[in-house]
C-alpha cells in the first residue's frame, strides 16, 4: 500500500521503444509505487506522419487532455516552467497531492503543446533549462519524483 495519499499520472506523447529507456522507466515506476499510486499513460505521436506540425500538435494535445481527464491538476513539463531544486519539488509535490489528490504530469512531443493544452494546465515545471528527448525527459521526471518521495520520507537515496 502506498505511503502517501493521492495519485500521479505521467502522460506522454510517444512510446518508449528502446530497452534501456523501458528498463529505466520500469525501475523508477516500481520504486515510486511504494510511495504513491502511479499510472503511466502513452498517447500516439502524430508529428512526422504527413500532417503539418500545427495539426499534429493539435491532435496530440487532444489525446493528452483526454487521457488526463480524470485528474484534478495538470502540470506541463516545459522549458518555460518553474525551475525547482529537488527539495523544493518534494515540498511542492506533497502539497499538490494533499490539496488536489490526482495530478498529471504531461510530456509533449517534439513540437510541444497546443494552445488548448497550455490553457488547460494549472502549472508548468522545467526539469532543466536544457532540452531533452521525450524518452529522457520521462526517465528524469520519474527519477525526480522518486527522489522527492525519498526526501519527504527522510530516506538515504537523495543524500
Amino acid at each position: 500500500m502506498p505511503l502517501f495519499p493521492g495519485h500521479i499520472q505521467v502522460t506522454a506523447v510517444g512510446k518508449l521503444s528502446a530497452k534501456h529507456w523501458l528498463a529505466a522507466q520500469d525501475d523508477y515506476a516500481k520504486r515510486l509505487r511504494r510511495y504513491v499510486d502511479l499510472q503511466l499513460v502513452e498517447v500516439k505521436d502524430v508529428v512526422g506522419r504527413g500532417q503539418p506540425d500545427v495539426v499534429a500538435m493539435q491532435k496530440e494535445g487532444e489525446q493528452l487532455l483526454k487521457a488526463a481527464a480524470g485528474v484534478n491538476r495538470l502540470v506541463l513539463l516545459s522549458p518555460d516552467g518553474a525551475v525547482m531544486s529537488s527539495p523544493a519539488l518534494a515540498q511542492w509535490l506533497q502539497k499538490q497531492l494533499e490539496i488536489y489528490g490526482r495530478i498529471a504530469f504531461l510530456i509533449g512531443g517534439p513540437v510541444g503543446f497546443s494552445e488548448e493544452v497550455i490553457a488547460a494546465s494549472h502549472d508548468q515545471i522545467a526539469l532543466s533549462p536544457l532540452t531533452f528527448t521525450h524518452e529522457l525527459a520521462r526517465v528524469i521526471l520519474l527519477e525526480q519524483l522518486y527522489r522527492a518521495f525519498t526526501i519527504r520520507n527522510n530516506e538515504k537515496y537523495h543524500k
